[in-house]
């Protein structure tokens, strides 16, 4: 998550002025997953807004709990809303399947939870970004933003 919020002063400005944190951190296999072209996209400088705003999908400045998470439809988060749902095992192709008392965060599973100062961390299996943010990479900004 580090390369997602490191260098982003605006993020942690409305960290510090909200009342807590919780932060969704994608594993190290979330970013072997993307590939080699996305981690790239990730790392070029020019580029920077738009991994600006995929690192604030990760972020959300106040403390949401394992149970407050479970029984939401979704989270607010700086980077804009994201839908949260109950994961199932079983079934096919995500039919029939059975709750299992896992959490889907816009489709990442979270894999383990920390308690740190006065935040949460999620640990996640994928970013929790919108797909649609990768369209807007190497477009070297953000149509619509300042």
């Amino acid at each position: 998550c580090h390369k997602l919020i490191n260098g982003n002063d605006e993020l942690w400005k409305k960290l510090n002025d909200g009342d807590g944190y919780t932060f969704f951190v994608p594993g190290e296999q979330a970013f072997e997953q993307l590939g080699a072209q996305k981690l790239g996209q990730l790392e070029d400088v020019r580029n920077k807004e738009t991994t600006n705003k995929i690192g604030e999908y990760h972020c959300i400045s106040e403390t949401v709990t394992f149970e407050d998470l479970f029984n939401a439809g979704g989270v607010i988060t700086l980077g804009g809303d994201i839908v949260v749902d109950r994961s199932t095992s079983g079934g096919l192709f995500g039919v029939g399947g059975e709750e299992d008392g896992g959490v889907l965060v816009n489709g990442a599973k979270v894999t383990q939870s920390f308690e740190m100062g006065s935040g949460v961390v999620y640990e996640v299996d994928k970013l929790v970004n919108p797909n649609i943010m990768w369209r807007y990479m190497d477009q070297l900004r953000i149509p619509g933003s300042k």
